[in-house]
């Protein structure tokens, strides 16, 4: 995985331990103001907004999206404003041990982000969310930035899948600021849609594919797993935010990205990580473990291989026009496309690769998560995590 850092939690064991992974963690303690950022107002309970899995779902039988939303602070509508709540890109990349951002305009790696609905101003926000940090602009203009409509070609708005999406343009461009990026949208989150729209996505040969949904792994159809199987392009899925096992994240085709915990610290790192209480993990009912996964505990697939930043204290800075400017939001949402955005800044996975090996080949590059588990799991169970 080049020089990538990472962090990774067991999602079926005891104890939390350094598994493969490539992206990171995070943190409920409020940490130091962010550069550019204020935690005045935080709440050390966070209120929800649309919180609940299934979300961003219209329709009784659609997947649903994992974002999270802050009520604890307001929106704040200057899009130059000095004071901006939640982590920042260059938090992020100093949590996760990545170098200064590139400057240079997004002529990269492909990263193509799969959603449901639609987001009119997809382009714009991210074009604030970018500028305001210091990225270089990814817009239809310059080549960097395109929207697909993708299965249905439908133009209806949804709120939660809009803030998802803002959410994932964020956190890709702030892994990978120099590569460009595509997304897809569904004309609704129905699961044979949004597989569908990851067929699409393949098509358009990325290094990566982002899908922060899902659906519980029980209730999946297997004639849907191998839409997720593109050999050569790292699919990367969010396991959701209940303490379940869900698809398809728990997919073998998948590196499957969960939840943790981000403060600062006195560290050499400076930066503290552990277990986030929602995070969804466990052992999947019945996809077989992989032949790359082993010591997980499972006798089948477990879930997740890595983990990132998920909860909202402090939670993620994010610029949401529909929702009146910079909000804070989270959720394991936050996790696929910066972890989407690692694969593609790397850009070495490797022509017939598929799920997430080459993470568990390179256990040195990871960082330590503290365990918050104190019971072993029950194999297929709901709560695959156990006892917290």
């Amino acid at each position: 995985m080049n020089q990538i850092r990472a962090v990774a939690v067991a999602g079926a064991l005891a104890g939390v331990i350094a598994l493969p992974g490539c992206g990171a963690a995070g943190g409920i303690s409020p940490p130091a103001p962010a550069q550019g950022a204020t935690t005045q107002g935080a709440q050390r309970t966070p209120q929800y907004s649309r919180a609940l899995p299934g979300a961003c779902t219209v329709l009784l039988g659609e997947l649903g999206c994992y974002v999270k939303v802050n009520l604890g602070f307001k929106p704040v509508a200057d899009p130059n404003a000095a004071n901006i709540p939640g982590l920042t890109p260059s938090d992020l990349r100093s949590a996760y041990g990545l170098p200064v951002a590139d400057s240079r305009p997004g002529t990269g790696p492909l990263i193509a982000i799969v959603a449901a609905y639609d987001d009119p101003s997809a382009e714009s926000d991210l074009a604030i969310y970018r500028s305001r940090f210091g990225l270089a602009p990814c817009t239809s203009a310059n080549g960097c930035f395109t929207k697909i409509a993708g299965p249905g070609n439908s133009t209806k708005y949804n709120q939660s899948w809009a803030e998802e999406m803002s959410l994932d343009l964020a956190m890709a461009s702030a892994a990978c600021p120099t590569c460009r990026l595509a997304l897809i949208e569904a004309v609704n989150a129905n699961p044979t849609v949004l597989a569908k729209a990851v067929d699409d996505a393949a098509a358009l040969t990325p290094a990566a594919i982002s899908n922060s949904y899902g659906i519980p792994d029980r209730s999946r159809n297997a004639s849907q797993d191998s839409h997720y199987n593109h050999p050569g392009i790292a699919i990367v899925a969010s396991t959701g935010d209940d303490g379940s096992v869900q698809f398809p994240a728990s997919s073998a085709y998948v590196t499957a990205v969960g939840g943790t915990e981000l403060h600062r610290d006195s560290s050499p790192r400076g930066w503290h990580e552990s277990v986030w209480y929602a995070s969804g993990a466990g052992c999947s009912a019945s996809i077989a473990a992989p032949q790359w996964q082993t010591g997980t505990g499972c006798t089948t697939r477990s879930v997740p291989d890595v983990s990132f930043v998920a909860a909202l204290d402090p939670g993620i800075a994010v610029y949401d026009s529909n929702d009146g400017g910079w909000i804070v939001l989270g959720g394991t949402s936050a996790g696929a496309p910066f972890v989407s955005g690692l694969y593609a800044q790397a850009n070495d996975f490797g022509s017939g690769s598929a799920g997430a090996a080459s993470i568990y080949a390179h256990l040195g590059s990871l960082n330590p998560v503290d365990a918050l588990l104190l019971l072993p799991p029950t194999p297929g169970s709901p709560n695959g995590l156990g006892a917290f």
